[in-house]
């Protein structure tokens, strides 16, 4: 079934673009969840839910799972760095944190967190602004530096961001993490390592293979689209800890085809500033 699957989206890819592709995809998972997520709504008439095609774009079409996925990655991340970061008011960054999935859940099990949150999306984050509370949002763009001071944060997680990422722009954003991260300061951060293997093709697992990353640079009226959800940068641990190595120090990783219950099946990587 999977290789039907990967068939059938390169077809729909080649014949349709991406943009058909996407609205075909979307249309499909907004009907499997329509009913679950009236039932959800129904029950939750309080809750701030962002638009469907956000989180389409940025998390899965269901809205139960969304805040219950929020808050355990908002959990987990809490207790992954924990012995790492001071007691005292830690200052955190969600990098690309999209509609606020994960950060509007840190003050559950932390009241005295300094929080922010940016992405390059400048919609999500003015809908942030008015339906999150206590987190501090701002917009940037795919280039650095970001407008940070130096040495500012304790813990900076990034969840399914360099996943969107051109793999040669990614040193630069390593550089600028550990620029505005204090000394010793924690980088969370995910990658598409071995348990996506299964969505290439042979020529494409090779490349990863041979180059240590795969790019599936999907075009849309021929621009290149970093940061949607289909561009999808796929990376071997060996080339991303190379790529990190001058800058921080591995305290934890998680390989996502050993441990695919976080997030997702992708790799984790639980790092300290050098």
């Amino acid at each position: 079934m999977t290789a039907i699957k990967k068939k059938l989206k390169r077809i729909l890819e080649k014949t349709t673009g991406v943009f058909f592709f996407k609205q075909i995809h979307f249309r499909f998972e907004k009907g499997k969840n329509y009913f679950n997520n009236q039932r959800y709504r129904s029950r939750n008439p309080n809750r701030k839910i962002p638009p469907d095609e956000w989180l389409f774009e940025t998390f899965q079409l269901n809205y139960q799972k969304y805040f219950e996925d929020g808050d355990l990655a908002a959990r987990e991340i809490l207790e992954w760095a924990q012995d790492f970061v001071p007691s005292e008011i830690p200052t955190i960054l969600d990098w690309g944190c999209g509609t606020g999935r994960i950060v509007q859940h840190l003050h559950r099990y932390d009241p005295y967190l300094l929080l922010y949150g940016a992405d390059i999306n400048k919609e999500m984050i003015n809908w942030n602004h008015q339906n999150i509370k206590d987190v501090y949002f701002s917009h940037n763009t795919l280039n650095t530096p970001t407008t940070y001071p130096s040495n500012y944060f304790d813990l900076i997680y990034g969840i399914s961001v360099l996943t969107h990422i051109p793999s040669n722009k990614q040193k630069e954003w390593i550089e600028e993490m550990d620029r505005i991260i204090k000394s010793s300061g924690i980088f969370l951060v995910t990658t598409m390592g071995t348990f996506f293997r299964k969505k290439l093709f042979n020529d494409e697992n090779s490349q990863l293979e041979n180059q240590g990353v795969f790019e599936s640079t999907f075009q849309e009226n021929n621009i290149l689209l970093p940061g949607d959800r289909n561009y999808s940068v796929y990376e071997t641990a060996a080339f991303f800890e190379n790529l990190i190595s001058p800058y921080f120090r591995v305290l934890h990783y998680y390989d996502g085809n050993i441990y695919p219950e976080k997030f997702g099946g992708q790799d984790v990587w639980l790092l300290q500033k050098k």
